[in-house]
C-alpha cells in the first residue's frame, strides 16, 4: 500500500506537469509562429497525448474507490466539492480576463456546457457520480460502454460538435473509462502495479515510443481514437512510477501530487497573461523558445503551491465544509425530524 501510494502520487505530479508543458508550449506556438523548437517540442506533446490525460484519470479513479461505495452525504469532496471549485474558478477567470478586455461572449454556456480548460474539475465531477450510480451493474460492461466514444472518436467527435458546438465533452467521452477502470478495479490495477519489473517498463516503453512514432507518421489517423497507443502509454507510465518509488518516492512528488489541482486552475489566469502581454520576439532565439515551456511550468507550479500553503486563500483550493456537507448547516438539521423525548421513568422505593 505504501509503495501504491507513493507511485500514485509521482503518477499525478508529473502528469499534471506534462498538462501545463503542453499548454505552454502552445502558448510559444501562438506568440512566436512554428519555428524548429516549436516542432520538436509539438512532436513531443503529441508522443505524449495518450498517457497524459488517460493515466491523470485512471489514478484518479483509484483515489476515488472508495468513495465510489459510499454514501453520497459521505462523497461531497468529489460532488459538491468539485461542482464548486469548478464555479469559482470559472467566475475568477472570466473576471480575470474581463478586466484585461477579453470578456466572455457567452459565459453561462461555458460554464454548463465545459467549454473551457477547466473541464478537468467538471469532468471529476460528473465521472463520479456515473462511477457511484453504476456501481452495483457488471464493471465490465460499464468498463466497455464508456469505451465506445473513445473507440468510435470520430463520430463523438461529430455527434458532440452538432450538439455542443465548443464544448470539451469529446475530451471527456476519451477519458471516461480510464477513470471507471481506476473506480472499480483499483485492486487489480494496483496489484500489477506491485508485479512490475524493469523488463516491463523497457518493453512498454519500446512498444509505446515505436507505435507513437509510426502514429505520428500517418496523417490520416488525426483524430481517430488513440486507444491503442493508451494501451501501450499508460502501462509505460504507471512502470516508471512504480520503479522510481519502489525504494521510496522522489521527496517533491506526495507534496506536488496532492496539490495537483491547485497547479492544473493556476495554470489559466498564467497562460493568459504571457499570451495577452508577452511579445513574441523575445522568444524569437531557439535557446529562450526551447526554455519557455520549462520555465512556464515551474512558474506555475511553484505559484501555485505558494497560493496554496497560504490559510487566507484555502477556499479556492480546497471545497468549505458547508459546501461538501450541506446537511450539517443549522437551517437543513432543524428540518430533520426529531426523535421523540424518552418517557420519565418514575422510581418507586421500595421497601
Amino acid at each position: 500500500m505504501r509503495r501504491r501510494i507513493e507511485w500514485i502520487d509521482l503518477v499525478k505530479a508529473v502528469s499534471v506537469l506534462l498538462v501545463v508543458f503542453m499548454h505552454a508550449s502552445n502558448t510559444l506556438v501562438d506568440l512566436a509562429g512554428p519555428s524548429g523548437v516549436t516542432a520538436v517540442l509539438q512532436h513531443i506533446n503529441h508522443l505524449l497525448e495518450p498517457m497524459r490525460m488517460p493515466v491523470f484519470f485512471l489514478v484518479s479513479g483509484m483515489l476515488a474507490s472508495s468513495a465510489v461505495h459510499r454514501p453520497w452525504s459521505k462523497s461531497g469532496n468529489r460532488t459538491l466539492g468539485m461542482v464548486y471549485l469548478y464555479l469559482v474558478w470559472m467566475l475568477l477567470f472570466f473576471g480575470f480576463i474581463t478586466v484585461f478586455g477579453s470578456a466572455p461572449s457567452d459565459p453561462v454556456s461555458s460554464i454548463l456546457f465545459a467549454k473551457s480548460g477547466f473541464w478537468y474539475l467538471y469532468a471529476m465531477a460528473l465521472f463520479f457520480v456515473i462511477a457511484r450510480l453504476l456501481r452495483n451493474q457488471p464493471a465490465w460492461v460499464v468498463v466497455a460502454v464508456a469505451l465506445l466514444p473513445n473507440i468510435l472518436r470520430p463520430l463523438t467527435d461529430q455527434v458532440v460538435g452538432q450538439l455542443v458546438p465548443g464544448s470539451l465533452y469529446t475530451s471527456m467521452a476519451m477519458n471516461l473509462a480510464f477513470f471507471l477502470i481506476g473506480a472499480y478495479s483499483k485492486d487489480i490495477v494496483g496489484g500489477l502495479a506491485e508485479k512490475v519489473t524493469t523488463w516491463h517498463a523497457m518493453v512498454f516503453g519500446a512498444l509505446s515510443v515505436t507505435a507513437g512514432l509510426l502514429w505520428l507518421d500517418t496523417p490520416e489517423m488525426v483524430g481517430h481514437s488513440l486507444l491503442p497507443l493508451s494501451l501501450l502509454w499508460v502501462p509505460f507510465g504507471v512502470s516508471v512510477a512504480v520503479l522510481v518509488t519502489r525504494d521510496g518516492a522522489p521527496a517533491w512528488s506526495k507534496y506536488v501530487g496532492a496539490r495537483t489541482l491547485s497547479i492544473y486552475v493556476m495554470q489559466w489566469p498564467v497562460i493568459f497573461l504571457l499570451g495577452t502581454f508577452l511579445p513574441g520576439g523575445l522568444l524569437a532565439h531557439p535557446v529562450v523558445a526551447l526554455v519557455f515551456p520549462f520555465a512556464v511550468t515551474a512558474a506555475v507550479a511553484a505559484l501555485a503551491l505558494w497560493l496554496h500553503s497560504l490559510p487566507a486563500l484555502r477556499s479556492l483550493f480546497v471545497a468549505p465544509r458547508w459546501v461538501t456537507h450541506p446537511h450539517e448547516l443549522p437551517f437543513f438539521a432543524s428540518l430533520r425530524p426529531q426523535a421523540p423525548a424518552p418517557e420519565p421513568v418514575t422510581v418507586t422505593a421500595g421497601r
